[in-house]
């Protein structure tokens, strides 16, 4: 007759299961972790490429921030419409799903498909935000300045887009601007252009604003993020890396750091930051 399993063998066997479970369980998701990374790396690679084939296209220009008046973009009419990036760069990408984060979620299906799935919110709420402070300046709060690849100092080590989050909402959602850290000193006594201060855009605020906004580090998880660079490369940098040049601790607040260095600083297109 065949011999069953006594009761202390069978704890035996759930007892080693479950060590190896609590081994292994960890491993899957850092596995998965690191597979979302990869994807929202070759993401932004892609983002980068297009925005190279729009350069190519458009006498080596950099994509604008906006590609007319921001009214019709946040509020568009049936013959009026304004672009961010994300529009300007579908023709060459074709495929707006790549404009989500795999390490976030599109939680509202912005870029799927339901009633928020609709132009309007994609120019705005994309996982990736642009270099916009330093590649295509808010000229009074209206246009978005046109800037090339031939300005820059160095296109190899000059921010484009990094993962992005919305200043306000919750981690959910992106947006389609990153806040250079350090910008702050450096915009807000400038005459003409525009920063978001908390409640709204403004040139030259009155008020210290009071929301810091994505790479003045919002993402909440990885300590850093994917970033893509002008010449179409793209790599993983740190929070520390990605402000080189600047007195960022974890510990400072955004808006009192400042640029120290500009020699290592990631985010300016040459050295005289708006070309003076």
């Amino acid at each position: 007759m065949k011999k069953a399993f006594t009761l202390i063998e069978l704890l035996v066997v759930i007892a080693i299961i479950a060590i190896l479970a609590a081994i292994l369980f960890p491993v899957f998701a850092q596995a998965k972790a690191a597979a979302k990374r990869s994807a929202s790396l070759s993401n932004v690679k892609q983002i980068a490429t297009a925005s190279q084939m729009y350069g190519a296209d458009y006498d080596d220009n950099i994509p604008l921030l906006m590609n007319g008046q921001y009214t019709y973009m946040t509020n568009p009419t049936a013959t009026q419409r304004t672009d961010s990036w994300v529009w300007e760069l579908q023709p060459y990408i074709k495929n707006l799903t790549l404009m989500v984060d795999p390490t976030g979620s599109d939680a509202s299906n912005i870029f799927g498909s339901g009633p928020f799935a609709w132009f309007r919110n994609q120019n705005l709420f994309p996982y990736y935000g642009f270099n916009f402070l330093f590649l295509s300046p808010w000229n009074n709060c209206n246009v978005a300045e046109s800037r090339s690849f031939t300005q820059a100092s160095d296109v190899a080590a000059t921010v484009m887009f990094t993962q992005s989050r919305h200043p306000t909402y919750t981690q959910t959602i992106g947006y389609y601007t990153a806040a250079a850290p350090g910008m702050y000193p450096v915009i807000l006594p400038h005459p003409i252009y525009c920063i978001y201060t908390g409640t709204g855009w403004a040139k030259k605020p009155a008020a210290t604003p009071t929301v810091p906004y994505t790479a003045e580090i919002n993402i909440k998880s990885g300590e850093g993020s994917n970033v893509a660079w002008l010449d179409g490369h793209a790599k993983f940098l740190k929070d520390t890396a990605l402000a080189a040049g600047t007195n960022y601790a974890a510990s400072t607040n955004p808006l009192t750091t400042s640029i120290t260095d500009k020699t290592v600083y990631l985010w300016n297109l040459d050295d005289d930051y708006f070309g003076g």
